[in-house]
């Protein structure tokens, strides 16, 4: 899940990733942070995020603005207002806004925002959608390949999906979210899906075997390792 903190103080910022890092499981969701409503629209685009925390008061865009912008294009995502007062609830529902966040942050009221967005089951329902109008849901990839000019995702539920893309349309697209690792070249590995690692070599979900390839293999250990350690911090819920 992709997630964009727009806050103009990093002080701010620092405490409010804390306590995401604390409650939510950080192998599952991607963290951006912007410093000015510019800076953040700057770099939006409709699909992007999953979920938007707006600070209201900054610079010459407040959080409000901000949201109209965003709510021109992107009508899904989740809008989250960060503020020390309650003056400007009336705009977060002309925006749709799920929460009002207020300043400043304890671990509680964080967590009434968590449990409120649901986000466990947000991340679950996400999907990718394809230039040729195919979806697929993230969670359901075991893993993608490249072959024959085209790119095969291999899901648990449905089947093989087949677009005509390139590795490289498809890899920062997956890879943005932390659970997606190529694990050698032409392959994205759904770590969720690993049933063991062994030498150089995932065992997926569905038996196949896929390479962990020689240059690659220290940083692609090292985040899968570090998936299962979140996993098991959080109890071992997948």
């Amino acid at each position: 899940m992709r997630v964009a903190f727009v806050d103009d103080d990093p002080n701010e910022l620092k405490i409010l990733h804390t306590y995401f890092n604390d409650l939510t499981d950080p192998s599952t969701i991607s963290i951006d942070d912007f410093s000015s409503g510019e800076e953040f629209l700057s770099c939006f685009t409709a699909g992007l995020y999953d979920l938007v925390v707006l600070d209201i008061f900054m610079g010459d865009l407040t959080g409000v603005d901000v949201a109209r912008k965003i709510r021109e294009t992107d009508h899904n995502v989740r809008l989250v207002f960060c503020t020390t007062s309650n003056d400007f609830a009336s705009e977060s529902y002309e925006v749709d806004a799920c929460y009002y966040l207020l300043k400043p942050y304890t671990e509680t009221n964080v967590k009434s925002m968590l449990d409120r967005l649901n986000l466990a089951e947000l991340e679950r329902t996400r999907s990718l959608s394809l230039p040729d109008g195919q979806s697929v849901l993230l969670r359901d990839i075991i893993y993608a390949d490249y072959t024959s000019h085209r790119m095969v995702f291999h899901c648990k539920k449905n089947g093989d999906i087949i677009s005509r893309l390139s590795f490289a349309e498809v890899e920062p697209k997956l890879c943005a979210y932390p659970y997606f690792y190529s694990s050698s070249r032409g392959i994205i590995v759904n770590f969720y899906e690993v049933f063991m690692q062994k030498d150089d070599t995932f065992i997926m979900s569905n038996g196949s075997y896929l390479p962990i390839s020689r240059r690659k293999a220290k940083d692609v250990i090292s985040a899968y390792s570090s998936f299962c350690f979140q996993q098991l911090r959080k109890g071992g819920v997948v």
